[in-house]
Parts: C-alpha cells; sequence; structure tokens
C-alpha cells in the first residue's frame, strides 16, 4: 500500500510553527484523567482514530505490531496534536510522530527526534494562530484493538455530489483527462489517490482531502519514488470513477 508514503511526501504541511519563545508564553492549563485523552474532543478523537484505521488497510501500515499507543495531548482553540510516544513500524529508532488537526480533519504533523520535548515538536507544526488561546494538555491511551476498520461511505447523494466536485477540480487541472478513478473514499478521509488516463499516457497525482472544506483537494503531489505498480494498486483495489 502507498499510504505510508503518501504521509511522507505530504506530512509537512499545515501552520507555518510556532517560535520557542511564543510556546513558551502560551498561557497553558493541564488535564489529567486516565485512559483516553481526556483534553481532545471527542471530534479530534474521532478524526485521529480514523486515520488510524485507514493507515492499517495495508502492507505499509505504521500501527503494526502496536495493540495499545500512548499519547501526549496538546489542544489550543480548534487545534489538537497527538504526540504518539511509541516508535512507529518501520520508523527509525529515535523518531516520533505527531498528528495535528483542525476543524476539518488532519491539518498537518511531521516527524520528532526523541530526544526532543514533545511540546517543542509542537511548535513547530502549530499555526500562529494558536497562541490566542489557551492551551491544554494531557496525556491518554488508545487501544488499537478497539478501532473499527476502514471502509469507504456508502455512495450516497452527499458523496456523489463530493465525487461530481471532486472531478471538476481535476478536470480544471488536467482538461485532457479521458478518465479519472480515484480509490474509493471515506468522506472523512484526508488522502485522495489519482489515475488519470491523457493522451500521451497515464499518470498519477495525489492531494490532501477535505470533504467539508472548498476546494475539496489542497496540497497535491507526486509520490517520489514510489512503484507505478503500487499505485495502481492501490486505486484499482477499490476503485472509484470519476470520469
Amino acid at each position: 500500500m502507498v499510504a505510508v508514503f503518501i504521509w511522507l511526501c505530504t506530512f509537512w504541511f499545515g501552520g507555518s510553527g510556532l517560535r520557542a519563545d511564543e510556546m513558551d508564553s502560551q498561557p497553558e492549563r493541564a488535564a489529567s484523567a486516565p485512559g483516553r485523552a481526556a483534553c481532545a474532543s471527542s471530534s479530534a478523537e474521532d478524526f485521529f482514530k480514523h486515520l488510524i484505521a485507514y493507515e492499517r488497510t495495508g502492507e505499509a501500515n505504521p500501527f503494526r505490531g502496536l495493540p495499545v499507543i500512548h499519547l501526549d495531548v496538546w489542544v489550543s482553540g480548534p487545534f489538537t496534536a497527538f504526540y504518539i510516544r511509541e516508535r512507529l513500524h518501520n520508523f527509525v529508532p529515535g523518531i516520533r510522530m505527531l498528528y495535528l488537526f483542525g476543524t476539518d480533519g488532519l491539518s498537518g504533523g511531521g516527524t520528532c527526534p526523541v530526544e526532543e520535548n514533545w511540546r517543542k515538536c509542537v511548535a513547530k507544526f502549530a499555526p500562529k494562530q494558536a497562541v490566542l488561546y489557551v492551551a491544554t494538555t494531557c496525556a491518554g491511551t488508545i487501544d488499537l484493538r478497539s478501532i473499527p476498520p476502514w471502509k469507504p461511505s456508502l455512495d450516497d447523494q452527499k458523496k456523489r455530489q463530493i465525487g461530481d466536485e471532486l472531478r471538476r477540480e481535476i478536470e480544471a487541472q488536467w482538461p485532457a483527462a479521458r478518465e479519472i478513478v480515484i480509490n474509493d473514499f471515506n468522506l472523512k478521509d484526508n488522502e485522495i489517490t489519482i489515475y488519470l488516463k491523457l493522451p500521451d499516457g497515464e499518470y498519477f497525482q495525489g492531494c490532501g482531502f477535505r470533504a467539508t472544506g472548498e476546494p475539496h483537494c489542497v496540497n497535491w503531489h507526486l509520490f517520489g519514488q514510489a512503484p507505478l505498480s503500487s499505485l495502481r494498486k492501490w486505486i484499482f483495489e477499490r476503485p472509484y470513477r470519476l470520469k
């Protein structure tokens, strides 16, 4: 599966980051409770669990072998960061992962050295407007065994409408496209992988996906060294034809 490669290609977006003095001067309160991350909203936690379910759908699953993950959580207004203390599958030993969510879902994040204070890691990816709020921090755990498998959204009127809007966005970029096929998707997904058949050949493209935002496709990107056979397999195992 190409999912992890997609994250590595696109996961350096988000805010321009906070300076250390901005993070240090931000008002903060701590919240603590056993079990789940008490300071995180249910919507942010739901986005995070959906991302985990999506990442577990293929061979490159970064959460492989982890029954439980332990988290440090930072919340500032509409922004929530989840720092995972465990080393993820196929990550180098000295690296940890941080995911940042906003009101529309995933909004940024990236990797940090394990010896770096996790709050400094948050500061690298948090948007500037986060300093306008009082930050809350807490710790928690998520039992990955309790997260249901990923599945695409039902192909209802809302999904078909978003599919039509996606097609128009893609056609605006590639007006000569004869075929447009994407991997079947859930409205909570953060990523779309696109197959394009153009007059001069076949191409693959990716974008960050926001079902509730306009445009739906942001942060267009290619896939570097990813084998085209893997991209094709990822899309055509569960194809959703737009054109």
